[in-house]
């Protein structure tokens, strides 16, 4: 990783591609996907599809679920984090929107969302920022942090996710019951930031 005169950072054999339209700049993804579907995980090529411009159903790439109370998101949280939690909340995610059959394909799947989870419904949800690794001239480089756009820290960050805000979120309790499907033990689930940083 290498500074320019402006203090912004950049790959020492850069490609147009590695920038998007905006000039913020990526991580490099290489490689096909094989394997088992890991339900815990977002590729970064496909999160960034599903999470820029209308928000996509993470899994099936379809329309999301949406109802009166907005579109669902289906987000992984203990039992302690969400006593900690009062609704309405805006809460910032790199997890993408979800459809009904997807939802409940994860949750029979998905060891992290057994050990809890909560369903939201949202009406308005921008992306809001990206979460990558946030590079200094003089300290060691700081993975997985969240800058959100406008930020001149943006400058110095190598891209991995897209964000999205999820203002005043209701949580949702009927459409996906977590008696409908098995549990496993408590998890700890880690937030940052100034609200909830999920995914």
């Amino acid at each position: 990783m290498r500074f320019d005169e402006r203090g912004h950072i950049y790959f020492l054999d850069e490609r147009p591609e590695d920038r998007d339209v905006d000039g913020l700049l990526w991580e490099r993804w290489a490689g096909t996907p094989t394997g088992a579907l890991d339900w815990a995980a977002h590729h970064p090529g496909r999160q960034c599809e599903v999470m820029d411009g209308r928000p996509l159903c993470g899994v099936c790439k379809g329309d999301p679920d949406r109802d009166e109370r907005g579109t669902l998101w289906l987000l992984h949280a203990d039992e302690s984090t969400q006593e900690l939690l009062t609704f309405p909340s805006s809460v910032t995610t790199a997890t993408p929107a979800v459809c009904i059959p997807c939802a409940q394909r994860a949750l029979r799947a998905c060891q992290e969302l057994q050990r809890g989870f909560i369903a939201l419904r949202v009406r308005e949800a921008p992306v809001s920022g990206v979460r990558g690794t946030l590079y200094s001239p003089t300290d060691p480089p700081l993975p997985n942090q969240v800058v959100r756009f406008g930020d001149d820290a943006l400058h110095q960050l190598v891209a991995r996710q897209l964000m999205r805000e999820l203002i005043n979120a209701e949580l949702d309790e009927t459409t996906l019951k977590a008696s409908d499907f098995p549990t496993a033990a408590p998890a700890e689930v880690a937030l940052s930031g100034p609200g909830p940083v999920w995914g």
